[in-house]
């Protein structure tokens, strides 16, 4: 029985909680029901019970218990989830329990920052994965080595090799159209070590993100929910390497089969469709990692927003990031379309595209869009003017997410996060109108694609400020029926 804080004990020994009784009884035990049925569960998930984290004195049931019915004191008195919790903790030692809570049990007790700060490298090495490669495709350098073997090789270490890799080079477009007769095997020897780097720093990523992964499952530190994430997200990472050679192999057809729509004599490239495809890929694991890094290393969503006002606060907040979240995120998806069809080189004017607000290819494209729906990721005008249009929408949600968040009453870091991202996506803005503009020097190029990585870390950084604690929903439910009945 736990009918009232008032006549609710521990256990025997414990003296029980008083406290003046505000509101209905029955209506706070309801809510103290529903909580403690689903945090009950929630630590069945887990694996929680009396012997481990929790005092031995209670039995497995009692605290969730205990723990609902004083959630809904709360709710119905006012304070934050917060201050309830840690007077639990302080006087009935549970803290361990809302640690567990705050992580969602993601690894052993102790071991968040360990797994944090690793899954936090590995994010930083993606990234730097991601600006070789820029690097790699502004260089012209990708379609050097026309083979490919999972495990790699080394590169040629006689004259002979290499003048074989230069032979191999030389039956494919980019060489017959762009260096015939003009290339020497000095600049051959340049392009062709770039791109074995950029293959080999992706392998020696995988090996830094296997390695541990298989030794945190194998001594139980990560549990079954990050093990089958993180798995997946090894899974992606192996794909992903025949995604890359799967991209490049496309440099070795003639451009026109991959962007009929541009006519022929085109400039040999990768096919645009499969460039979206491995950036998508590279964004995702970098996602993955990086989130999870932070569910880890910061504070969980209790400890953030401490009072019912920050806790609603940020809802309403999250509910007005989200479409910003993804007109950026759309931004980012369109990026490789402007890259993969060199769309960066034409029309590098600015506000106009030239003499047009909007060009005429567009708008014949908008006219009849079953018929000419290619036009949207291969004609340049197109493809420019779209990703101009999602950067300029990109801006403005961010920035009325960002003017709606300071009239609020949100925890400082959450404010903060909100306020810096349409600061960070202006700049990744401001940086692609200087690129176009000095029609896509190298370094620019490379800045501008980095760029991106961060409008994305700072967007995840900014939703994961705004997460609101799960296990005071029953809570904040109360609060509002309560205030509705007043």
């Amino acid at each position: 029985h736990f009918g009232s804080s008032r006549s609710f004990g521990l256990a025997g020994s414990c003296r029980p909680l008083a406290r003046p009784a505000r509101r209905s009884n029955s209506f706070r035990d309801s809510v103290g029901i529903m909580f403690a049925t689903g945090v009950s569960a929630a630590a069945r998930r887990i694996g929680f019970h009396a012997g481990g984290a929790m005092p031995r004195v209670l039995t497995p049931a009692a605290p969730f218990r205990y723990l609902g019915v004083r959630v809904a004191d709360v709710a119905i008195q006012g304070p934050g989830f917060s201050s309830a919790a840690a007077g639990i903790s302080k006087q009935h030692g549970v803290k361990s329990l809302l640690a567990w809570f705050g992580t969602d049990a993601l690894v052993k007790p102790g071991y968040e920052r360990l797994v944090g700060w690793w899954l936090m490298g590995a994010s930083g090495a993606l990234a730097t994965m991601i600006a070789i490669g820029g690097y790699t495709r502004l260089s012209g350098s990708g379609l050097s080595m026309t083979d490919w073997r999972i495990q790699g090789r080394r590169l040629p270490r006689t004259e002979e090799a290499w003048v074989r890799e230069f032979e191999e080079y030389k039956k494919y477009p980019e060489y017959q159209r762009l260096h015939a007769g003009t290339m020497e095997l000095d600049e051959f020897k340049r392009i062709y070590f770039v791109e074995w780097f950029h293959r080999m720093f992706g392998r020696g990523t995988g090996v830094y993100f296997a390695l541990p992964l298989a030794l945190f499952g194998a001594a139980g530190i990560l549990r079954k929910a990050l093990a089958v994430r993180l798995t997946s997200l090894l899974g992606l990472g192996i794909s992903q390497a025949f995604v890359g050679w799967w991209m490049v192999r496309s440099g070795f057809d003639p451009p026109e089969k991959h962007t009929p729509t541009l006519g022929p004599k085109q400039r040999p490239r990768v096919s645009p469709y499969r460039l979206a495809s491995h950036w998508t890929a590279a964004l995702t694991l970098y996602s993955g990692c990086f989130w999870t890094a932070l569910h880890l290393l910061r504070p969980s969503p209790a400890a953030a927003h401490t009072t019912a006002e920050a806790v609603a606060a940020a809802t309403r907040c999250r509910r007005l990031a989200l479409p910003a979240a993804g007109l950026v995120g759309l931004t980012l998806l369109s990026g490789p379309f402007v890259a993969g069809n060199d769309a960066g080189r034409a029309y590098n004017t600015w506000p106009k595209m030239i003499d047009d607000w909007v060009p005429p290819e567009w708008l014949r494209s908008v006219a009849a869009p079953t018929e000419h729906w290619r036009r949207f990721f291969e004609d340049t005008a197109v493809v420019q003017f779209d990703h101009r249009c999602l950067a300029y929408s990109s801006v403005l949600g961010t920035l009325l997410a960002a003017a709606y968040a300071a009239t609020q009453p949100l925890a400082p870091t959450a404010a903060a996060a909100v306020r810096l991202l349409p600061i960070v996506v202006g700049g990744q803005m401001a940086l692609g109108i200087a690129t176009l503009l000095l029609y896509v020097p190298i370094e620019l190029g490379v800045a501008h694609q980095l760029g991106g990585v961060a409008v994305l870390t700072t967007l995840m950084y900014a939703l994961h400020s705004l997460r609101v604690p799960a296990i005071v929903l029953p809570a904040a439910a109360a609060a509002a029926a309560v205030s509705a009945a007043a």
